[in-house]
């Protein structure tokens, strides 16, 4: 789960930090050529691929059936030489590329990989292709949950000899960011992730994805990062073009050096990776961290639009309280929808019902935005309550 060294930690008195490696290089476009040079630097830079098995997990984010250059799923190039290098350094492991969509395009396999371009790199021969539920899933009662004392995670991930994570650098409506980490949430099935998202309070989502990635942790992890989505992700932002690779044996040492790109100077006051460092997934602050093959403010994305979030800025002691004043909630934007129900089918407290057009129940909504995530036709907004709107322009 770590690429840690022992380092001296310069004060003369014998301590040792551990140190974590995030190995980064710049990559102008998405052509197999520079990709694949960027791919070896940044893996280089970590001290390189560690050993793998004889089956290995490829496992992008595939969020939906959306095309490449909408910066809402792991770009195939990326995917594609990945499973190339593997080929190259480990001939005899069988690689597979999967992944679980939200779970309402769980049926739509092959529109899915055919618009995120996975099919190509089965048709070529470097990989197998499929979803992670192929397998079924296996029921786990966690010995020390922090959220969900039982979870159904897939097969496929669980008996995979090696993980390679290859994520999506995203904003994200309820985390703030989504990369790494994140990107094992796709792992569990649909009740799972259900229960994730329904219970109020985002301390509970938080530790919820945390719950699953201690479950398998992935032996290494790449982040694509050349063109990125900013805004009100992980569905709906805009792409933005950052122009990086990198990589790291360890996740939460890769998103921090990544929320320090999307703007966050202080990447731990987020508190995802604040709630992930305390669980122990890796470094607890930027000063245990080693970035190889750029400074650490080369890769800052000047004006970075954030996802709609204030909650990063309020003291640790005040955020609970802070939660149940200020939020985020979805609302219709009814020019923009077709009535395909899809809202109302990911919505985990059944708080939309379709009469002519979707209604909210807003005594029920739990505000997870599920919806937003998922209506193909963007016509669930986010917005804010008065008092987060008011506290935005003061701040």
């Amino acid at each position: 789960m770590s690429n840690k060294a022992s380092l001296p930690d310069g004060k003369g008195d014998g301590r040792v930090l551990k140190h974590y490696l995030v190995g980064c290089a710049a990559c102008p476009d998405y052509s197999y050529e520079n990709v694949n040079r960027a791919l070896r630097v940044a893996i280089e830079k970590t001290g390189g691929l560690p050993p793998v098995g004889k089956q290995v997990l490829l496992k992008p984010n595939l969020l939906s059936p959306r095309e490449p250059d909408e910066a809402v799923t792991s770009h195939p190039a990326i995917v594609r030489e990945t499973a190339s290098l593997l080929k190259e350094k480990f001939p005899a492991s069988s690689l597979l590329v999967a992944d679980n969509p939200g779970y309402i395009f769980t049926d739509r396999k092959e529109s899915l990989f055919r618009a995120t371009g996975m099919w190509e790199i089965k048709k070529e021969g470097l990989a197998e292709v499929s979803l992670l539920s192929r397998d079924g899933y296996k029921s786990l009662r966690l010995p020390k949950p922090l959220a969900l004392e039982r979870v159904c995670v897939s097969s496929i991930w669980l008996l995979a000899d090696s993980v390679i994570n290859i994520a999506k650098l995203k904003t994200h409506v309820e985390t703030e960011i989504t990369a790494s980490i994140k990107n094992v949430f796709g792992t569990a099935d649909r009740d799972t992730r259900m229960a994730a998202h329904s219970a109020k309070g985002k301390a509970h989502l938080y530790r919820s994805i945390i719950d699953l990635f201690l479950v398998r942790p992935p032996e290494f992890n790449i982040l694509d990062a050349v063109w990125c989505m900013e805004g009100n992700g992980p569905s709906r932002g805009m792409p933005r073009f950052a122009g990086w690779i990198l990589a790291s044996r360890n996740a939460l040492a890769l998103d921090a050096v990544a929320a320090f790109m999307i703007g966050y100077e202080k990447p731990f006051s987020v508190p995802f990776l604040a709630e992930a460092a305390k669980s122990g997934l890796g470094p607890g602050g930027m000063e245990e961290i080693e970035v190889r093959g750029a400074k650490l403010e080369e890769l800052r994305i000047p004006s970075f639009k954030k996802a709609t979030s204030v909650i990063g800025n309020i003291p640790d002691r005040l955020r609970g309280f802070c939660h149940r004043l200020l939020f985020l909630y979805p609302e219709l934007i009814p020019k923009k929808c077709i009535g395909c129900g899809v809202c109302e089918k990911v919505c985990p407290v059944q708080a939309i019902t379709i009469k002519r057009i979707p209604e909210i129940d807003r005594s029920k909504c739990v505000k997870c935005l599920c919806c937003h995530e998922m209506c193909p036709e963007g016509a669930m907004a986010v917005k804010e309550n008065l008092l987060l709107g008011m506290l935005r322009k003061i701040s």
